[in-house]
Parts: C-alpha cells; structure tokens; sequence
C-alpha cells in the first residue's frame, strides 16, 4: 500500500474514533488484533498500521476529563482489564509487525514517544551461520576480561604502595579505562548495544561483532600483561639501585611494589631482608629470608646464615654461631656444586663463613674461608657491596694468632677496600675495639649521606698512618693470600 493510502486509513480512523465509546474503542482494538494474527503469514501493511492506531485510540480514552460522567469512568476499569490480555497477544506480534513496516520512521511521523510501547517493537536479528558460535567467543571474551582484571588488581596494589608518579597514574588510568569500557560491552545489554552501534559505525559487519570484541579484550590483556611483567623487571631493577645508593627507604617501598605484583618471586623477600638487615631489624630480616629459602634461593641461605651470626635468641640472649656456620656450610657446598658459579655469592659465603668461624675462635679454618674470599674478591670487578670485608675479618684473626705485621697489612687493605653492608657488619669493628679502622670505612652502602668522594679524603688525610702499614705490592699480596 503506498503512503497516500496508509494516511487515507489513518482519518478514517481517526474520525470514527470521535463517536465510539471506551468499550467500543477496545472492541475495535480487538477485531484489528484478531485480523493481524489470521494474516500474520501475508500481513498488509495498512492492517498492521491501523492496528497499532487503535491501540492508541484505546490508550487515548483513558486520558478522562473532570467534567465526565462517572459512568463513563467506571467503564474504563472493565476496559483495562481486558486490554492487558489482548496486549499479551500484541507483543506476540511484535516481531511480524517490525519486519512488516519501518516503526523508527512512522513513530518520527507520528510523533509517538517511548511510553507507546507497542511503536517499539524490533525486528528480530537474523542468526548468520558464522554467528551459531558467538556464545563461545562471549565466554571467552569474559573470561579474558576476568583475566585481565586479575593483573590490573595487582598492578593497582602495586602503586598504592607508596606515593604515584603522574607517568603510573596517567598508565593506570588508561588500562582502567579500556578494561571498563570493553566489560561494559560485554557484561551489560546496554553497553553491548553501544558497542555494536559503534562497530557498526565503522562497518564492521553484525557477524563479525562478537569476534572482534574478543580481539579487543585480548589486546586489552595483552597490555595489561606485558605491563605487569615488565613492573617485576623495573621493580627489582629501581629497588637494587636505590638500595646500592644506600637510599633504604626507597627501596623498601620499590621491593614492597614487587611483591604486590608478583608475591611469588621469593627474590624480591631476600631484597627486602637486605634492607631489614642492613637497618639492624634482623627479626624481620630473618622472616623476609626464610621465605627466599623456602623457595630454593642459595643467596637465601647465604643471607639467612650471615644474619644469625649476630642475631640474639629472645630467650637465651646468646647469639648461635653453630646455627650460622650450619647455613653458611649448607650454602657453599650448593654454589660450588653450580654448572657456572656466582663469584659473588662465592666470595659473599666464604667470607660470612669465615666470619662465623672466627667468632666461635676456629681461627685456622676462618684464616682458610677468608683467604679464599678475599682471592675471589681481586677477580671480582668493581668494589661490589660488601666487598673488602674479608681483608678485616683476616686482620683480626691474624691479630688473634700473633701475626702482627700481617694484620697490619691486612687492617690497611680493609680501610681501603671495605664496602660493609649491614650495621651489624660495621658494629663489629667497635666489638673488637679498632673505632680507628671503624672511623676511616667506607659506609656509603649502608645508608645514603655521603658519597665515595668523601671517604677518599678521609682516608687520604686522617686514616693515612693506617693504610701505610698495608701497602705493598698487588702481585705479591694475592700470592700471600693463597699459600
């Protein structure tokens, strides 16, 4: 039927309505809706239209004046209870009258708004053969989007340790932003009519929606991922460099930001057990080195034994030295056994060793373990944490066995060359009363204040007399070492 001929029937009508009462509209109603559903099969479209028309006409009669007869009124009540069974018949209809005529454009003619249900409906959404298997890409959608979620609820954990750098903010807002968006789409019926609607924008066919919401997830998790890696690798990276600068506080903070990522990596315990330990707090240091053990760290062992050298049982007040060479024994007997040994952890185990040893008085093997360290430590580049501390530990020993000019040369290379990690390390040059060589150490690796440039002028001016006493010539020095 062309226009001319809908808007015919339309006044038609629309002029008989005038003159049929409430009762009648509803019987009228009824006969158009009883017509519709005899040619569902081959519907016309001025039957769907003068249909929904007198669904109007019916709701139009409830709009009732003061002045009108309470009879009238009371009609209304046995009209409306009919009209909801035959408006449960309508909406049975609605995808036939949806694919029958354009209700979007005859509503913007008509000016109906959306309480006028019935103008609403939607044509129903054909079902692709491609599209049988979209409940499949859905669950997979949600479930990377479950996934992701998971990552950013440790990166979020992350940053709130601590105070935020804008970068991280501004990085965190981003990934929160595309995980909301992309859920909403997902999750709500609204947000998938969004997202749709958006898609379709950019031609992107019906079929494919659902697909490429699932490829938007995965790259969403695949930035979440590799953003969440990456802050284990940063992490551990910023919190060495701090903790090396003596910047304690902030690699704390750092080291904290890593286990809130991946709690897990045992490394970042032992991290944190250095900061304890070098603070003096051993009992958290111990706790923070336990778990490094516990996941099969060498370094763990090596650490947990050298802070039992000068931890003190609450209940004994005595410190356990055998506990200590026990660990440390443990400890070197695993990093010797290495395919390609750390000589580092190397030198880091004999030279603890050494040190349990000489305060148990088993000078002989603590001069053996020392000399080994310290033949480790000439090979080791650079003046490492910690480094030169074995120089000290054999000067004393060498005091200890009445070898004098020995440990004159050896109190001379520890001033030089010692790095002390821990407090305790440098407390024990008070415990063997030599606050000389104590005065004149490098500290710069315990706590941050003064840097390199200030202890070689210390050492060049008050400690000289120190150093004097130990000079002598490199080649010959390793070779005494080693006999």
């Amino acid at each position: 039927m062309a226009i001319a001929d809908l808007d015919v029937a339309m006044l038609g009508d629309n002029r008989a309505s005038e003159t049929r009462t409430p009762t009648e509209m509803l019987a009228h109603y009824q006969v158009m809706l009883e017509r519709v559903e005899k040619d569902r099969s081959k519907l016309k479209k001025d039957e769907v239209l003068s249909l929904l028309l007198a669904r109007d006409e019916v709701e139009a009669a409830f709009n009732v004046k003061p002045d009108e007869k309470s009879i009238e009124l009371l009609c209304l009540f046995d009209v409306d209870e009919k009209l909801s069974g035959l408006d449960h018949r309508l909406k049975k209809l609605g995808d036939v009258i949806a694919n029958t005529i354009s209700l979007d454009k005859w509503c913007t003619r008509l000016q109906r708004e959306e309480a006028a249900w019935w103008w609403q409906f939607k044509p129903a959404r054909k079902v692709d053969a491609w599209d049988r298997v979209d409940w499949l890409w859905d669950a997979l959608t949600l479930g990377t989007l479950a996934l992701g979620a998971s990552f950013m609820v440790s990166i979020i954990s992350a940053l709130s340790v601590g105070s935020l750098t804008v970068t991280a903010t501004l990085s965190t807002i981003a990934q929160i932003g595309g995980l909301a968006i992309v859920s909403q789409g997902a999750l709500t019926k609204r947000g998938q009519e969004k997202v749709r609607d958006f898609m379709t924008r950019f031609k992107i066919a019906a079929r494919f929606q659902s697909e490429v919401m699932l490829m938007m997830a995965a790259l969403l998790l695949l930035t979440v991922y590799i953003t969440h890696n990456s802050l284990t690798t940063v992490y551990l990276e910023q919190g060495r460099d701090s903790y090396s600068q003596g910047a304690l506080n902030d690699a704390e903070l750092t080291f904290l930001r890593g286990l809130e990522i991946a709690p897990s990596n045992s490394t970042f315990n032992a991290e944190l057990g250095r900061i304890y330990e070098s603070l003096g707090v051993l009992n958290k240091a111990i706790d923070q080195y336990y778990l490094n053990v516990q996941a099969g760290g060498v370094k763990g062992i090596n650490d947990l034994g050298r802070t039992y050298i000068n931890w003190v049982n609450p209940v004994t007040r005595k410190s356990d030295h055998a506990l200590a060479e026990a660990y440390l024994q443990m400890g070197l007997q695993r990093a010797n056994a290495q395919q390609a040994p750390d000589q580092d952890l190397r030198y880091q185990l004999n030279r603890n060793l050494g040190w349990a040893l000489l305060k148990q008085d088993k000078f002989i093997e603590a001069e053996a373990h020392l000399k080994t360290a310290i033949s480790i430590d000439e090979r080791i580049p650079g003046n490492q944490i910690g480094g030169g501390m074995a120089y000290c530990f054999l000067a004393y020993v060498y005091e200890k066995e009445g070898n004098k000019n020995a440990a004159n040369i050896q109190w001379g290379n520890c001033v030089v060359k010692a790095r002390p990690e821990t407090i305790h390390e440098y407390r024990w040059f008070s415990e063997v009363r030599r606050g000389d060589v104590a005065a004149c150490v490098n500290t710069s690796k315990i706590v941050s204040g003064l840097d390199d440039s200030i202890f070689d002028g210390i050492q060049a001016t008050r400690c000289a007399s120190i150093i004097s006493k130990g000079q002598f010539n490199a080649s010959e020095q390793v070779a005494t070492i080693e006999e």
